[in-house]
């Protein structure tokens, strides 16, 4: 008995330790250097399946090995390679015209729309009544249906980005998601779509930063059969409509445009014919290629939980070459995410180098293709390589900003499991506060990678940096929007902006924590009960 009794106490030692990991410390230089060879303009922006991207991931993966962490990729490899495939749009194919009022009025371009290529066809041809569907959403979960009693067949819809602001904030998020949007009415058998910015959208982004970023080609990841993943069969085109070109649509038809703006902004479902034809063509051409994730595994120290992954990603790639802003062609993405990924090399290094390992392994992950759609962690959650339903939670970093003192952290999802207590745990340690989601508008937890982990069951969250500063002084948040509105995806994103040392070092620190806390937690996170994502994507029986 007493022998037995000590061996049950030192199996779970590891487990005991776990209340209070610990302390370590993180040098601000280190992370800086990453950031700083990352974003260099050597690597061209780091577009995935180019140059610049290739030697990005290999830098990652020679910094995995260098950590001693085992391969995580097929082969042993630390590379999980998959097909792309970029659209072309031939330039000056693309046509838009509008009937029903007398003479056809054509659209310009960029004045009034902006059409990207096909990933699959060569030529598309769409002539087509439009009709109005309000945000394009059937949500009966929460009684709304913008396309109740409608036979949208070889229609053309014109429909807001996004999802109604009443929505409950889960909801909306699922429902912005384009690919349940454009899944929905292919469904319902449209031809193409016409999307609009909300007021409160286009105050965020102009219209000339939707024309910068049709400036890069669309990407898509390929299956191994050979089919593309995100072509909805029967959709033959989607676009972007500015205000001037709502205009044009509108003309004649005694439906003024500040009548949809308001119906989107009513929180009531709503649609309407338009008594309008739009006749669309293009020709586009398509470059296969190929990319890769980045992966390795720090192995669990805990005989019964090693089988069980933490995962940690961030997406290694940016925008690559584009549109001159100030003489520079080069988005070179120092916060986004060179920023993430350092992190994520530096966590590793500090797991990898403390005299007790986590309980259960950990996954790292530098995923490719995010920019383009989340195209590397889709890829992974699709075709993972260590089982899916082994992992038990994903921690996402994406563009984590240190431009001004940390006074808190925000943690998208966390609302969602069990992981809450332990974010805000992790926190405190560190000193800083857990934040709610300041800019649900934005539905950010639908919007970066873990997003592909919470489609396959995963409790996740996003990870960032809060919009409080310590600084009375200091408006963070007016900071965080001066950086959305002059640098995201733009080429000044590189390492000449302000870095606030401490808070990359505070927030590196309560990573650390986060990812040791649940690795060490003999309970894998669970769904809260009745949670939206978890009763949607949890597999049956699961929590």
């Amino acid at each position: 008995m007493h022998k037995l009794l000590i061996g049950a106490l030192v199996a779970m030692l590891p487990l005991l330790a776990s209340a209070e990991p610990e302390a370590v410390r993180f040098d601000a230089d280190a992370i800086r250097a990453h950031i700083r060879f990352l974003s260099d303009d050597l690597l061209e922006g780091r577009a995935a399946a180019t140059r610049g991207y290739d030697i990005a991931a290999h830098y990652v993966a020679t910094q995995f090995e260098g950590l001693g962490l085992e391969p995580a990729g097929p082969e042993g490899s630390f590379f999980q390679p998959f097909g792309t495939v970029e659209e072309k749009l031939v330039k000056g194919s693309a046509s838009v015209s509008i009937e029903g009022n007398g003479k056809p009025v054509f659209l310009e371009s960029p004045a009034d729309f902006m059409m990207a290529g096909s990933y699959v066809a060569s030529e598309n041809l769409v002539a087509a009544p439009v009709t109005f569907v309000g945000f394009g959403v059937s949500a009966p979960e929460v009684g709304y249906d913008d396309l109740a009693g409608l036979d949208l067949e070889g229609h053309v819809v014109l429909m807001f980005s996004g999802a109604p602001e009443s929505f409950p904030h889960d909801v909306r998020a699922y429902y912005s998601s384009s690919e349940v949007k454009y899944r929905t009415l292919a469904d319902r058998g449209i031809s193409g779509a016409i999307v609009l910015r909300t007021r409160a959208l286009a105050k965020k982004y102009s219209w000339d930063d939707t024309v910068r970023s049709y400036g890069f080609h669309g990407m898509r990841w390929v299956r191994p059969d050979g089919t593309v993943k995100g072509v909805y069969p029967g959709l033959e085109f989607a676009m972007s409509l500015s205000p001037a070109g709502l205009d044009k649509l509108l003309a004649g038809t005694g439906i003024p445009a500040d009548d949809l703006y308001d119906q989107a902004e009513s929180g009531a479902p709503g649609s309407r014919p338009l008594d309008r034809q739009v006749r669309v063509q293009r020709r586009s051409t398509q470059v296969t290629g190929t990319t890769s994730n980045v992966a390795a595994i720090l192995p669990g120290s805990d005989a019964a939980l090693r089988d069980e992954y933490v995962a940690i990603t961030a997406h290694l790639d940016h925008i690559g070459v584009g549109p001159a802003l100030d003489g520079d062609t080069i988005y070179n993405g120092a916060y986004d995410n060179a920023a993430g990924v350092a992190i994520m090399l530096e966590v590793a290094a500090a797991l990898a180098g403390q005299g007790r390992r986590p309980a259960r392994s950990i996954l790292f992950l530098a995923v490719g293709g995010e920019e383009m759609g989340l195209l590397g962690s889709e890829y992974f959650a699709e075709y993972p390589t260590v089982p899916i339903d082994a992992i038990v939670a994903n921690v996402n970093l994406d563009m984590p900003l240190f431009i001004y003192p940390l006074a808190d952290v925000v943690a998208f999802g966390a609302e969602h499991s069990s992981l809450a207590g332990q974010v805000e745990d992790a926190a405190l340690r560190v000193g800083l506060e857990l934040s709610p989601d300041p800019m649900p508008e934005e539905v950010l937890f639908i919007r970066s990678d873990q997003y592909s982990f919470v489609k396959k069951g995963v409790p996740s969250i996003f990870f960032v940096p809060g919009f409080r500063s310590s600084d009375r002084a200091t408006d963070g948040g007016r900071l965080w929007t001066d950086f959305l509105q002059n640098h995201y995806h733009k080429p000044s994103d590189e390492v000449g902006l302000p870095f606030h040392d401490d808070s990359a070092t505070d927030f590196t620190r309560a990573n650390y924590y986060l990812i040791r806390a649940i690795a060490d937690e003999p309970e894998r996170p669970t769904w809260n009960e009745g949670d939206f994502f978890g009763e949607r994507f949890a597999p049956k029986g699961s929590d």
